[in-house]
């Protein structure tokens, strides 16, 4: 009897679960939502749970809520929120806050583009920004501003705007807590200790409104900023002093950098937007690799479960190169390998690194001592499954101390969220909070992270890496080739050269042959970068070996072999100032880390057969002027046995040597040839042109291979030329290279 009462009470259960079911089928929210000032999507049209979400134009956020879902009520909003209108508002400032001073206008909010000034009372001395203006984006521009009495051992802290601060005291060891008003999160350190340098631990802490967003300018330039100071470089016009709160530690060259990437792959993510944001990884990764460091990636996705697609610990695998290839092709980098499990498990990501940290320790051992770590996550949400994320971190960092290793100076990690469902405050928690920089970054959605990362680590910026040209074709010409220089020479009229170095500039040799005495060295000027400034010359080095008339027994009048020469400039150059840079030379360490080889390890001949193969044409480029129009010429070095004896073979048909019956009298092996019709018709140089450089693209930077040297026809200065023999031949700088170690061995390391 118990049995057949205990089976009606489960047909009973069951037939009210599907009741259950058939209701929940039927449920449907409002059709006619919308929000004023905006638009609007949903993921599912009313249905439940489907999931709507507000968009507004800039300067403005979704209010009461920026997303929501259609829930069992028949509701899309909870009841206190049904009492607002969905709308559009405006973002405003809230109100600063200044202990010790006064500002003005006092308002309890400012309206986007209000300035607030500030000055301190008597006694007390104002750091920080005087005046600051609300900016689009609901934050304000400029630094925290505080009022220092001197009195106590550090300054003092300063409060955010729309913030407030527990602690007065401010010796060393003592602490301030920080908090934010309703509304706002706060980003940066929440507690700020008093350290014996005097100076704050931690990051200055910010105020936001959870539905403000950093600008792709604003993410680009603070995380260049962090890397930068991280790889130990300086950004060009950087003047400031580092503080004794900042990495105390520089990476030299070639210095280990271990960098995890964890890539969100949740079912919000969705399939076209995982696969732009592999876009932005395969560009950070392209870019990072440019540095004079040795890094290498490990590469993670993560939904309910991480799965690598990169291993750190697989060595021949672990570089830019292949890490790109694997992001492009591998199984385990497409989006539908996490098939049905979408979760958001950002602990289990975390894990994975930790996994890989301890795993590197044994396979790098070599290097360990020296190896730094970098984690940046990528993410549109909170973690929603797996456990607390922060724990996962927390372990990663007593990891790194335990290795005798501090935090400051041997590991950053970056969290970038992605639409508004990421949450700030657990991505704070995530990120490094360092003296000056920032780790946290949220964009609005991907089109923006794609656009911040375009313009993040902008190599024109940094350094001195060589080889490096600006990318945005709306710049000057100059700054996307600024090596290019251009010289007046008394005799001869105008040549081009390219900086090498600070104060060398390579060029023909026959552009000096009237420059005879030390006036006629002093009267040749240098014109460099867009700012188009005069540079004058100390000293000319002509190769030893050229010498133009070294054939006239021979009756052949112009003789080019070793035609290569370099200046010494009196003043060094000012790459910020003029926009300018310089070129890269093969068989050097700085252009065996721009070709990423490993050094020590490569060798000159391997530059050769990289920069310079012998299976096809190379792509190649000179600058070609006319007149004042500066403008590329794309050419093809013929580097085959054939095409170059079809090439050379034109250069009888220049005036001057009709009567030479061997080519090999004028054109020796120490010449590059290229120009012909085709099977397309290739630029060729001009007069002008002569000293410039031939050079070659090789993953984003320049590497200067030969100096324009002479031509078979003049087809600038003559009425409708004879192209069919039209060719130019430059002075390849492989075959130079015990001369340019001589006058360059002591500012550029050249290899064997």
């Amino acid at each position: 009897m118990k049995l057949y009462g205990f089976l009606i009470f489960c047909l009973a259960f069951l037939a009210g679960a599907q009741g259950d079911d058939d209701q929940e089928e039927n449920i449907t929210c409002d059709p006619n939502v919308h929000i004023i000032g905006g638009t609007l999507t949903k993921s599912n049209g009313n249905a439940l749970d489907s999931v709507l979400k507000f968009q507004c134009p800039e300067s403005t956020y979704p209010f009461p809520v920026s997303h929501t879902k259609c829930m069992r009520s028949g509701h899309w909003f909870r009841s206190y929120h049904r009492r607002h209108k969905p709308t559009c508002k405006e973002f405003r400032c809230p109100m600063p806050v200044l202990e010790g001073g006064m500002f003005r206008p006092l308002s309890v909010s400012y309206a986007i583009g209000e300035t607030v000034t500030f000055e301190c009372y008597d006694g007390y001395m104002l750091q920080g920004s005087v005046s600051r203006t609300c900016l689009k984006n609901g934050r304000w521009n400029g630094t925290m501003t505080s009022c220092n009495s001197g009195s106590q051992h550090c300054p003092h802290p300063g409060i955010p705007a729309g913030g407030r601060k527990s602690g007065s005291t401010y010796v060393i060891g003592s602490k301030v807590e920080y908090a934010c008003n309703d509304g706002l999160v706060l980003v940066g350190s929440n507690i700020r200790q008093c350290l014996e340098s005097r100076e704050w631990s931690g990051r200055e802490p910010s105020c936001q409104h959870k539905s403000s967003f950093d600008t792709p300018e604003d993410v680009a330039s603070a995380f260049t900023a962090s890397f930068t100071s991280m790889l130990g470089l300086t950004q060009t016009g950087e003047g400031k002093q580092p503080a004794s709160t900042a990495r105390k530690i520089i990476l030299a060259k070639d210095t280990p950098l271990h960098i995890y990437i964890l890539l969100d792959a949740s079912e919000s993510v969705g399939e076209a937007n995982f696969e732009k944001a592999k876009n932005v990884i395969k560009n950070l990764i392209d870019k990072i690799a440019s540095f004079d460091v040795r890094p290498k990636f490990g590469v993670v996705s993560y939904a309910s479960e991480p799965i690598t697609i990169s291993n750190i610990n697989i060595q021949e695998t672990a570089n830019a190169d292949d890490v790109i290839y694997q992001l492009e092709n591998a199984e385990e980098a497409k989006y539908g390998v996490h098939a049905d499990k979408r979760g958001t498990n950002i602990h289990a990501a975390f894990k994975k690194v930790m996994e890989m940290m301890v795993l590197s320790k044994i396979i790098y051992k070599n290097s360990w001592d020296e190896t730094r770590f970098v984690t940046i996550l990528f993410t549109d949400g909170k973690s929603n499954m797996g456990g607390d994320p922060r724990t996962a971190v927390k372990e990663i960092k007593d990891f790194v101390i335990a290795q005798n290793k501090s935090l400051i100076d041997y590991l950053d990690m970056y969290s970038f969220g992605v639409s508004d469902d990421a949450k700030k405050p657990e991505l704070n928690a995530l990120s490094s909070q360092k003296h000056d920089e920032q780790h946290c970054f949220t964009v609005k959605n991907t089109l923006d992270l794609i656009k911040a990362f375009d313009n993040i680590l902008d190599l024109t910026q940094i350094g001195d890496l060589c080889g490096v040209a600006d990318e945005n074709l709306e710049k000057s010409f100059r700054r996307r080739h600024p090596w290019h220089v251009l010289m007046e020479i008394p005799g001869i009229g105008s040549c081009s050269g390219a900086i090498v170095s600070p104060q060398w500039v390579l060029t023909a040799a026959h552009c000096l042959k009237d420059v005879q005495t030390k006036l006629d060295i002093e009267k040749i000027t240098v014109q460099v970068g867009d700012k188009f400034r005069l540079n004058r010359v100390e000293q000319v080095y002509p190769h030893p070996q050229y010498n133009l008339s070294g054939l006239l027994d021979e009756k052949i009048s112009q003789f080019y072999d070793y035609d290569v020469a370099l200046l010494k400039l009196k003043k060094t150059i000012n790459f910020s100032e003029t926009n300018s840079r310089s070129i890269c030379l093969p068989c050097t360490r700085e252009t065996t880390r721009a070709i990423r080889k490993p050094f020590p390890g490569t060798s000159c001949r391997d530059h050769d057969r990289e920069l310079l193969p012998k299976t096809m044409p190379v792509p190649a480029i000179f600058v070609k002027r006319d007149k004042r129009l500066e403008s590329e010429a794309i050419v093809k070095i013929k580097t085959s046995d054939a095409l170059r004896d079809a090439c050379e073979a034109n250069a009888l048909h220049a005036e001057e040597y009709k009567h030479v019956t061997d080519v090999r009298k004028v054109v020796t092996d120490r010449f590059l040839c290229t120009g012909g019709q085709e099977p397309t018709a290739e630029e060729v140089s001009c007069k002008g042109d002569s000293g410039g450089a031939l050079y070659v693209e090789k993953k984003r930077r320049f590497i200067q291979v030969g100096v324009v040297s002479w031509g078979v026809i003049n087809v600038c200065d003559t009425v409708n030329p004879d192209k069919r023999h039209a060719r130019d031949f430059h002075l390849n700088l492989f075959k130079v290279l015990p001369w340019l170690k001589e006058r360059l061995g002591k500012v550029m390391t050249f290899i064997d």
